[in-house]
C-alpha cells in the first residue's frame, strides 16, 4: 500500500470568497510559477494588479493577477508559508486555501515534489517516482525517508528569501509550514519531528490530515516545539485515529497545539473542491473547505502576526470536536 492520496477529486478544484478574518488583508492575490533550483513553485502573494480570471487547470479557476508584483500588506513585510502537498499530488492540489491565504497577507510557496503524478503545476511536467517505505508499517520510516521532500521546502525558503523581488517584502522571521497527508508528514519532520531536519526558521505548523505515524512509533513528537494545527475529519478513517484520543499525536504534542475534526470529511477534503471551479462557489458551498480556511489563517495569524485569532479560542458547533492545549504563560 502507498500514500497513493488520489487527487483525482483535484481536478475540480478551488477558489475561495474571501474569509472574515482580523487584520490587513491583500488587495488582490498575485501568482506566478517558478522554477527553484529545478523544483516547479505555485507561488501566490498580495499584490496590486489587477485581478483576471485564471485556469490552474482546465475545470478549476481562480481569481489572480498572473505575474503581477509582489506588495507589502498594510506597509508590513509578508509572512512566508511553504505548502507541501500529499503524496502523487501538486503545489496547486489546495488552492482553496493557498490562495485564500494569499488573500489574507501571505506569501505562499508549494513546490511538486517528486513524486507529483496526478497533477502538475506547469503541464507535462514530468514525475519521478520516488521509493518509500510501506505507510503501514510506520516502524520502518526514519530521518532519510523522503528526505527530498524536506530538501525541496528548504530550497524554495532559501531561494525566496534570497530573490531579488521576494526577499524585499519577506519577513524571514515570520515563516510557517502547512501540510497535507504526506505533505504534514514532511512539515512535521521539518519542526523537528526528524531532529535531522529540523528548521529553526519555521515558526509554525499546519498539519492537514498528516501521516505522522512514524513520529508516533519512534516518540519524536516532542521534538516539537513550535505552535501546531492538527486537522482531520470524521470519515477521515485511516489518519484521523490517530490524531485523536488519549494516545494520538494531539495528546503527545507540546503546548500549544491545536485539533479540529471536520464533519463528514474524508481524506480529501484538504483537496481542491470537487465539482465547485471557483475559489468563492468552493468556500460558499462547501462548509469543510471554509472552516479549513478560517482556522488556517486565524492559526497562522495568531502565531506568525500575533494577531488574536478569536476563532481558535473556544467550541464551534460547525465541528464535530475541537481541542487545543495552550502554553503556560
Amino acid at each position: 500500500m502507498t500514500i497513493a492520496f488520489l487527487v483525482a477529486s483535484l481536478l475540480g478544484v478551488v477558489t475561495p470568497a474571501p474569509t472574515k478574518a482580523e487584520g490587513c488583508m491583500a488587495t488582490a492575490v498575485g501568482y506566478r510559477v517558478m522554477n527553484i533550483q529545478g523544483r516547479v513553485t505555485a507561488v501566490w502573494y498580495p499584490t496590486t494588479a489587477k485581478p483576471m480570471i485564471y485556469p490552474y487547470v482546465p475545470n478549476f479557476l481562480g481569481r489572480v493577477a498572473l505575474n503581477g508584483p509582489v506588495t507589502l500588506v498594510c506597509g508590513k513585510p509578508l509572512p512566508l508559508i511553504v505548502f507541501s502537498h500529499g503524496d502523487l499530488g501538486c503545489g496547486i492540489q489546495s488552492i482553496f486555501l493557498t490562495e485564500e491565504l494569499a488573500r489574507h497577507g501571505y506569501v505562499v510557496a508549494a513546490p511538486d515534489h517528486a513524486d507529483a503524478a496526478i497533477c502538475h503545476t506547469a503541464p507535462g511536467s514530468p514525475s519521478s517516482p520516488v521509493p518509500q517505505p510501506d505507510i503501514l508499517n510506520p516502524q520502518d520510516w526514519n530521518e532519510s525517508s523522503r528526505k527530498d521532500r524536506r530538501e525541496d521546502l528548504e530550497a524554495v525558503i532559501n531561494d525566496l528569501l534570497a530573490h531579488e523581488e521576494f526577499r524585499n517584502v519577506i519577513d524571514p522571521t515570520k515563516i510557517g509550514a502547512a501540510g497535507h497527508s504526506l505533505g504534514g508528514y514532511t512539515v512535521v519532520g521539518l519542526a523537528g519531528g526528524w531532529p535531522s531536519w529540523l528548521d529553526t526558521r519555521v515558526r509554525a505548523v499546519l498539519a492537514l490530515s498528516p501521516y505522522v505515524m512514524p513520529f508516533q512509533v519512534k516518540k519524536k513528537l516532542r521534538n516539537v516545539r513550535v505552535p501546531l494545527m492538527y486537522q482531520g475529519g470524521t470519515l477521515d478513517v485511516g489518519i484521523t485515529p490517530f490524531l485523536a484520543g488519549t494516545k494520538g499525536a494531539y495528546a503527545e504534542a507540546n503546548a500549544p497545539v491545536y485539533f479540529l475534526e471536520l464533519k463528514d470529511a474524508g481524506h480529501f477534503a484538504w483537496v481542491n473542491c470537487g465539482n465547485e471551479h471557483m475559489r468563492e462557489s468552493c468556500l460558499s458551498n462547501i462548509p469543510s473547505a471554509r472552516l479549513i480556511a478560517e482556522y488556517s489563517v486565524a492559526f497562522f495569524d495568531r502565531y506568525l502576526r500575533g494577531l488574536p485569532g478569536s476563532i481558535l479560542n473556544g467550541e464551534n458547533d460547525a465541528l464535530a470536536q475541537y481541542k487545543f492545549k495552550l502554553a503556560s504563560p
